[in-house]
């Protein structure tokens, strides 16, 4: 990459883009040169013709250290979504060299899958694209992963939420029904369970998923005219065995989630007590990565890899 820029060129072009995202994203000369393999010199430059188009400082110091200014803060999010919209200009040119190229899949979801998903899809691409890198983040509410998308802070989002602006496209992954999981001694394991019981124990849960109406079992159970009493919410899933294994409370989840903790605890899976929608998990993504091809590949690679989930053989 070639930073030579003439004191008279004030045009913002690519190479000045790449230039910005690496200023804001490290907040330091320095370090942002060594991200883009450039000399310091050379970038320093750049710093200084940005500051002349933007108007501002961009970056100041601070004691020891250096801080983006407001406007620097402004620019973090346009300057994400210009570049990956210039990325499509070229990205179908030639066919993508797995072993060669080099990406980061930003995936946001919570720990609602079993751990051997998110094992699967970290062998699958050390195996064929080494460069790459898998970053997994949590899951805000719906509204709020929808402007991750937006802004490209998030690649893809894996979610149960049914419903989906219309700039986003989805796939399906994984469709399993509703258990009942609690310690293998808790006093409802033996007997058939019933709707009454379920609403007289005490629960874990997720957290809400939107504010003031809860998650989306909360508005299942409304529809059956339920409520139940919730003793934990917890955005850790993987505490959740421990703790029902210590405790009466019981978790409603999937099947799949619920069969792993299963594996790792004395815990006892138990039918849902009434007829209640599965479990819907879907991969979402943005209109702009539709056709970028290393994004069409790690959707594939994270399809597969829940096909193989739902198929494997159970004891």
């Amino acid at each position: 990459m070639s930073l030579e820029i003439g004191e008279h060129d004030r045009r913002l072009d690519e190479s000045l883009l790449r230039s910005l995202h690496a200023l804001l994203a490290e907040a330091s000369v320095s370090q942002a040169a060594a991200k883009l393999g450039v000399a310091q010199s050379a970038l320093s430059r750049h710093l200084k013709v940005l500051r002349q188009l933007t108007g501002d400082e961009l970056l100041i110091r601070v004691g020891n250290r250096m801080v983006l200014t407001d406007r620097a803060q402004a620019l973090v999010a346009p300057t994400r979504r210009i570049l990956a919209d210039m990325s499509l200009l070229t990205s179908e040119a030639n066919p993508i060299e797995l072993r060669e190229m080099r990406q980061s899949f930003r995936i946001a979801t919570y720990d609602f899958l079993p751990r051997r998903f998110f094992a699967d899809i970290v062998e699958r691409v050390a195996r064929q694209a080494p460069e790459c890198d898998v970053v997994i983040r949590g899951l805000g509410s719906r509204f709020e992963h929808y402007r991750q998308l937006a802004d490209g802070e998030v690649d893809m989002v894996i979610t149960i939420w049914p419903e989906l602006p219309d700039h986003l496209r989805a796939a399906s992954l994984l469709t399993e029904p509703m258990v009942c999981l609690m310690r293998r001694d808790h006093p409802l394991v033996g007997k058939p369970l019933t709707l009454e019981d379920y609403r007289r124990a005490r629960h874990l849960t997720s957290l809400e998923h939107v504010p003031g109406q809860g998650t989306i079992l909360d508005a299942q159970l409304a529809e059956l005219g339920v409520s139940v009493h919730t003793a934990m919410r917890t955005q850790f899933l993987g505490m959740a065995p421990a703790i029902l294994a210590r405790s009466d409370l019981i978790f409603s989840t999937g099947r799949l989630l619920a069969e792993d903790f299963a594996e790792q605890y004395p815990l006892a899976l138990v039918p849902f007590p009434a007829k209640i929608k599965p479990h819907r998990y879907r991969l979402v993504w943005h209109e702009r990565t539709h056709k970028n091809q290393a994004m069409s590949w790690m959707r594939s690679e994270l399809i597969a890899a829940a096909r193989e989930l739902a198929h494997r053989p159970r004891s």
